[in-house]
């Protein structure tokens, strides 16, 4: 070769001792006198060894494992009597270009085998089926043991690429021979028929024999192997592995481990005082499974392309048309599915961040985390929540045809801890039990996640039990005891100087999404919102009672009360505070809301969506009782008020203020008002009882941002 000898550069050739020098000529002068020896004659006068297939002729992934296994090996037939270190200095580069080419004609097969979304999309096909067919693709192909043949090669490749596989070795009999089905014993070969269903008769003619050998060559290799020694087999069907009964077996018993970690980050929510926020949530869970999968096999694919391509001769036909068993192993079942029952922990984080903080999460930027250990940094209102909670659910998905039902249920149980931001150098630390409830539910045509249209909804109940405090951090006491409950989570139980509150919070949390929508491999399109419910009650050291009811609908709209008991037990009216946040409000309705608040404002008009927030006490709530009663007897006459107060006329559905003029109580006003079916309606009736009672604004206080 040019610029050495025998695969070593000259230079490294001239370093070498004189007998390492002699052993180098001596191997290329044998390699040189093996190639000028000319070419053995055929085996048979007029016989011709067909070429091997390459990898990139393969038409099959199975063609491709064949191809790809017979690839000559690195050399070393040249390397007889080379010291070990040039050998090595030879022999390694070949065996990486050996195990490179391994990788990348695995990974090009894979490529060019796995299914197209773009080739059904234009298939003519109508949306539905297009999506049903490339699903049921590409379930056949990721179920393809050669296709998972072929994955395993690329990583076996790429995690040890300086070392040739032990079943390459120059081992023949470590590669996979479907002819070697063969050499099996007559008896094993009817055991091995039998574990499927596979009667041979007792004085089987020659055709029948030879067919049993050859349904036994055509099955894959895990099939094989179960056939002739029936058990579990380790697969990797989870990112950790597991076992499971081999795939062929429509009816399959599952078991492994999975890792699973999520990062996301919500869309900007507006909430009280305009307050906003984006919430953060990661997480990372360890989970054992085990269950039940129900469908097509890959013997399924298989036995019906062998049939199309006539390669499965009649005798085999015959055989499995005769056995039940394996009619519905190569035939398939009517329906799909699985059902997994699942066990593990959870370590999560959350936070609560401003859009500053959302903006440079989302670009990657990890400082945009609220960090508890430099609290008087953290932005007002901003805060953090640590879980770690051990797991139990199941999870079950039914397909027949091109429809779906899937579910999911996980309870969690576990502890956490947090830190919120307050006004000032105030900081509000807890930590305590959690419990968790998440359901998610999907029906539609296709399948979840790959290919679909149909209606997904997800929910999540939450209750923590926690010990609380407000920690002031201008006071030295105040930073000594947050130091402490840093270091060994312990909350201060009661107020010594520095800690302005300590008690207990009781947090109910409810989380709803519903989702219709449409998934296409990578687009996605969909229609519905989220919902949310947080209740918090703090019950502090000195008997009082603070509570706070937030609801968030799915259109955005956000109602939130605040209320305190004494020590005696009872509200504290004056110390209620109701509000109401309308977010992105459409801006003619603001201008309608904004003329009943201020009906000097009447023609005020408003460029673009803007947040509305309206706030009353409970004595204002009653006065706008009282004025909508006022404003129904003058419009619809004393009798018909007397009707609705009766209950013999129902309120009209979409009429607010005969549904203000029939409540009783504070809470039953706020309830009319933070209705979002009345979202639109409310400004109208307002600025209409306004104009009827001589332009007096209506009770409570409005305030306006805009939205852009």
């Amino acid at each position: 070769m040019s610029g050495g000898i025998g695969g070593v550069s000259w230079q490294t050739f001239n370093r070498l001792p004189p007998e390492d020098q002699q052993a180098i000529r001596d191997s290329v002068a044998r390699q040189e006198a093996v190639q000028s020896e000319p070419a053995a004659p055929a085996s048979a006068p007029g016989a011709e060894t067909p070429p091997a297939l390459k990898p990139a002729e393969a038409k099959t992934p199975e063609q491709a494992v064949a191809s790809i296994n017979d690839l000559p090996l690195p050399k070393t037939d040249d390397l007889n009597g080379m010291p070990a270190p040039v050998y090595q200095s030879i022999y390694q580069p070949r065996v990486t270009q050996f195990t490179t080419t391994r990788r990348e004609e695995a990974q090009a097969a894979l490529d060019r085998f796995e299914p197209k979304w773009e080739d059904y999309r234009d298939s003519g096909l109508n949306g539905a089926t297009a999506s049903y067919e490339y699903g049921e693709a590409r379930d056949a192909f990721n179920s393809n043991p050669y296709v998972k043949e072929l994955k395993r090669i690329v990583g076996e490749a790429t995690d040890k690429p300086t070392e040739v596989p032990a079943y390459l070795r120059n081992d023949p009999s470590t590669r996979t021979n479907p002819e070697a089905v063969t050499n099996l014993p007559i008896d094993t070969a009817r055991t091995a028929l039998k574990n499927f269903g596979v009667e041979l008769p007792p004085n089987p003619t020659p055709q029948q024999i030879a067919a049993g050998y050859e349904l036994l060559g055509a099955m894959p290799q895990d099939l094989l192997a179960y056939a002739i020694n029936p058990g579990t087999q380790v697969t990797y069907n989870a990112p950790l592995g597991g076992i499971g009964t081999p795939s062929f077996i429509p009816v399959r018993a599952e078991a492994g481990f999975s890792f699973e970690g999520k990062v996301e980050l919500s869309d900007v929510q507006t909430g009280v005082d305009f307050q906003e926020t984006q919430q953060f949530k990661t997480s990372v869970q360890l989970q054992s499974e085990a269950g039940v999968d129900v469908g097509k096999t890959p013997l399924n694919k298989l036995y019906r392309a062998a049939t199309l391509l006539r390669q499965v001769s009649p005798e085999a036909k015959e055989l499995i048309e005769g056995s039940p068993l394996l009619k519905n192993v190569v035939k398939g079942l009517p329906i799909s599915g699985h059902y997994t029952e699942f066990e593990g922990t959870r370590l999560s984080y959350e936070a609560t961040v401003t859009t500053q903080q959302g903006t440079k999460l989302a670009g990657g930027d990890m400082s945009g985390m609220p960090n508890p250990l430099d609290p008087l940094n953290m932005p007002t209102g901003t805060s953090v929540l640590m879980r770690g909670q051990d797991l139990q659910g199941s999870d079950f998905a039914v397909n027949y045809k091109a429809f779906t039902l899937a579910g999911n249920h996980t309870e969690l149980d576990g502890a956490g801890f947090g830190v919120r931001k307050l006004e000032g150098s105030v900081v509000e630390v807890y930590a305590g039990p959690i419990q968790t409830v998440e359901n998610a539910t999907f029906f539609g045509l296709g399948r979840a996640g790959t290919a679909a249209i149909g209606l997904s909804v997800d929910t999540s109940m939450e209750n923590r039990s926690l010990s609380t405090a407000r920690i002031d951090l201008a006071t030295p006491e105040g930073q000594q005891a947050y130091q402490n409950f840093m270091n060994g989570g312990r909350v201060p139980d009661w107020n010594p100087p520095g800690v302005q509150r300590s008690g207990t919070s009781e947090v109910l949390n409810a989380e709803h999404a519903t989702r219709l929508g449409i998934d296409l491999g990578p687009l996605s399109w969909q229609a519905g919102g989220n919902s949310q419910l947080t209740i918090t009650r703090n019950v502090w050291q000195d008997g009082t009672i603070d509570q706070q009811n937030t609801y968030t609908s799915a259109d955005g709209m956000t109602s939130d009360v605040q209320f305190q008991v004494g020590r005696d037990g009872k509200p504290i009216d004056s110390k209620t505070e109701w509000k109401i946040v309308l977010s992105d409000f459409n801006p003619i309705l603001t201008s309608y809301l904004n003329a009943a608040y201020r009906p000097d404002q009447v023609n005020k008009d408003f460029d673009g969506e803007q947040h509305v927030q309206l706030e009353f006490t409970s004595a204002e709530l009653m006065e706008l009782r009282d004025r909508s009663r006022a404003h129904v007897g003058s419009v619809g006459g004393k009798e018909h008020l007397a009707d609705l107060d009766s209950g013999r006329v129902t309120p009209w559905n979409t009429n607010v203020a005969e549904h203000l003029a029939v409540a009783k109580t504070p809470d039953e006003v706020f309830a009319v008002l933070s209705n979002d079916f009345h979202t639109s309606q409310i400004p109208e009736d307002l600025l209409a009882m306004v104009f009827e009672q001589g332009n007096r604004a209506v009770p409570g206080t409005i305030r306006l941002k805009d939205a852009g």
